[in-house]
């Protein structure tokens, strides 16, 4: 029995993002406590670049281990989305892996911008430029998933992949 799958609306995409962002954003939070716990006891100094490549570490696990298995993160099994390669085969770990580093980086360009308007960041010189960047990126990366016909993202772009619109469960 097959079932006619299609590409998942951009809304629909964007609501199961906001869900998975406020999950990595808690995941975050726990690994930023347990390196400050740790470092605090047994004395280390802190290490910025070291707990930002552990942070991406755990953001990759996370979204890695949902994809791989199964497709779906747990925003995409709310909204009924699953991210596959075009065949409809699963993702693999270094598909995965180029996929989740494109995501984070236009998730960065969407943010920039309003972190910009800190008041202790938006003094800085390189501030507009930084502000600039990102909104043409998050512009092009929205552009590319709206007139793309199958609504494909960036991260779907490099990656070779696709988000798709499950069917509805008949009972």
């Amino acid at each position: 029995m097959s079932e006619t799958v299609r590409p998942a609306p951009v809304w629909r995409r964007l609501a199961a993002a906001l869900y998975d962002g406020l999950l990595l954003i808690a995941l975050w939070m726990v690994t930023s406590l347990f390196d400050v716990m740790i470092r605090d006891a047994v004395n280390l100094a802190r290490n910025f670049a070291a707990l930002q490549v552990l942070e991406f570490s755990i953001g990759l696990l996370f979204f890695g281990w949902f994809w791989i298995h199964g497709g779906q993160t747990l925003g995409m099994r709310v909204w009924r989305l699953q991210v596959r390669r075009p065949d409809g085969s699963p993702l693999r770990w270094p598909i995965a892996a180029v996929r989740y580093s494109v995501m984070i980086l236009t998730w960065v360009a969407v943010v920039v911008p309003a972190l910009m308007q800190s008041p202790q960041i938006a003094s800085h010189v390189q501030a507009g430029k930084a502000t600039a960047i990102a909104v043409i990126v998050a512009l092009i990366a929205a552009v590319v998933m709206v007139l793309d016909s199958r609504r494909r993202a960036l991260c779907d772009w490099a990656a070779g992949t696709e988000v798709v619109e499950l069917p509805k469960k008949t009972a």
